[in-house]
């Protein structure tokens, strides 16, 4: 079978002519002039056809001027090394993340260092080996209730099964609570909050429109009030019940720095909504890519059916099988390679600083990066539109920042360990007992926070039979 059109949306015409080169060695480098009201047309259609203009530029790095902001967006793996690794002190969250700060708080997502520092300090040792294996049980078991739930010929709306099911995942791992009777309140609120924070980012008044009261901001608030409501009540029901588990919760509550002070209820709540919100949505939207391209292309979906019915051989997978899964692995890897949940990431620069020689970056600038872009940029990978999973278990060498689903440096994903063996664990679970057939083509994409289908992804279950 041919693989997809995994990007339908057609790219959006820069201009009659090609932009100006500023530099062409070692890196190249594109600018443009944009008015504001083809910037704004561009805007209204979402972010990403505006990425799609950035990407058609070409070049190494392509800048684009506005009266009101000047954007780069950064195309080698090189210079997205130098923005996350080398240059990191240089650059802050972009604005699209300081508006986040409404859902999430001061958390690893929003806060900036230092105590983004001290605060990751804190949180890392909820996502160590030892507590990952643990996790995995609670992993594996909603999976199991998921497959069990399905009937054979059901048709699935697959986004929103996987949604259910890592809140699930979510609500026993972070909270040692179930969840499940709550999943779709709390994953309309989440949607609701996202859905307007992501008309907030495109907007540039945001900041004005934001303290009127507005039919819009009443919605994001009262979807933010039962978020928060769920989340304080499981953080008080803890602190009141002097019960200690092991759970990311209980890490969080016992979490001391090197001085000795403790994360206050706030500081908490801000983690905990970030793992909930940001640690769910990314994970489900990556299996339910995953899902999808293994149904359009039943030979690599065979092939994972071999490995998982060699090596669990009818049992539940267990987190030390995650070694013996290498195919298993490759074809989430490979999903994401296709369809980055993370699929943009932003910073902005806060002095002049040079990325590399002739490629320069002002104070003020909004420096992107798009791994959707990136990670089928034909200088970087064979074949790049193909979904093929064996590309990722092979010795080939590539260069590391052209893979980076969770972003890399200190600002890093802290939870793409939990992210890794979530997945690989819950493809292992789900393909013991069902096959998915696709019901239609592929939906369009819709770049959100997170690399979302414009339609439902409707596949139909099949119960296997050995």
């Amino acid at each position: 079978m041919p693989a997809p059109d995994l990007l339908p949306l057609a790219p959006v015409p820069v201009s009659a002519g090609p932009p100006t080169v500023v530099a062409e060695a070692p890196y190249r480098v594109v600018e443009r002039e944009r008015g504001l009201l083809a910037t704004f047309r561009v805007l209204r259609r979402g972010l990403l056809p505006m990425m799609h203009l950035f990407d058609a530029m070409g070049g190494d790095m392509a800048r684009v001027r506005t009266r009101i902001r000047t954007s780069v967006l950064l195309r080698h793996p090189d210079l997205i090394r130098a923005l996350l690794v080398e240059h990191d002190a240089a650059f802050t969250k972009s604005e699209g993340l300081r508006l986040a700060k409404d859902v999430l708080g001061e958390g690893l997502l929003t806060s900036e260092p230092p105590f983004h520092t001290r605060q990751r300090r804190l949180v890392l040792p909820a996502f160590h080996h030892q507590k990952l294996r643990g996790y995995a049980e609670a992993m594996v078991g909603a999976a199991d209730e998921t497959a069990a739930a399905w009937a054979d010929g059901q048709p699935l709306a697959m986004d929103a099964e996987m949604n259910r099911l890592a809140l699930v995942i979510a609500g026993r791992t972070l909270f040692s609570a179930e969840i499940a009777d709550e999943a779709s309140d709390i994953s309309r609120a989440i949607h609701t909050a996202m859905a307007l924070f992501e008309t907030r980012a495109q907007n540039p008044l945001t900041p004005i429109l934001r303290r009127l009261p507005l039919a819009s901001n009443r919605r994001f608030w009262r979807a933010l009030g039962d978020l928060d409501e769920t989340v304080l009540r499981l953080i008080a029901e803890r602190r009141a019940s002097h019960e200690s588990k092991d759970d990311l919760l209980q890490m969080l509550l016992d979490a001391q720095d090197e001085d000795g002070s403790a994360m206050t209820d706030r500081q908490v709540r801000d983690e905990a909504m970030t793992l909930l919100m940001a640690g769910h949505e990314t994970t489900a939207g990556a299996l339910a890519w995953t899902w999808m391209l293994l149904a359009q292309h039943p030979d690599v979906r065979q092939r994972l059916f071999d490995e998982v019915d060699d090596v669990l051989a009818g049992r539940a997978p267990t987190f030390d099988d995650a070694k013996a899964l290498p195919y298993t692995r490759a074809v989430f890897a490979e999903a994401m390679r296709l369809c980055p949940p993370a699929w943009a990431v932003g910073r902005e620069a806060t002095r002049d600083v040079s990325l590399a020689p002739g490629v320069d970056i002002r104070r003020g600038e909004t420096v992107l990066f798009a791994p959707l872009f990136l990670h089928r940029d034909p200088r970087f990978w064979d074949d790049p539109e193909a979904f093929r999973p064996e590309r990722f278990l092979d010795k080939t060498e590539r260069h590391k920042f052209a893979y980076v689903p969770f972003s890399a440096g200190r600002r890093g994903c802290i939870g793409e360990q939990f992210a890794w063996t979530e997945g690989l664990l819950v493809i292992a679970a789900l393909a013991r007992h069902w096959r998915f057939e696709s019901d239609g083509p592929a939906p369009e994409f819709f770049g959100s926070v997170t690399l979302r289908p414009s339609a439902p992804i409707r596949l139909t279950a099949h119960r296997r039979r050995s």
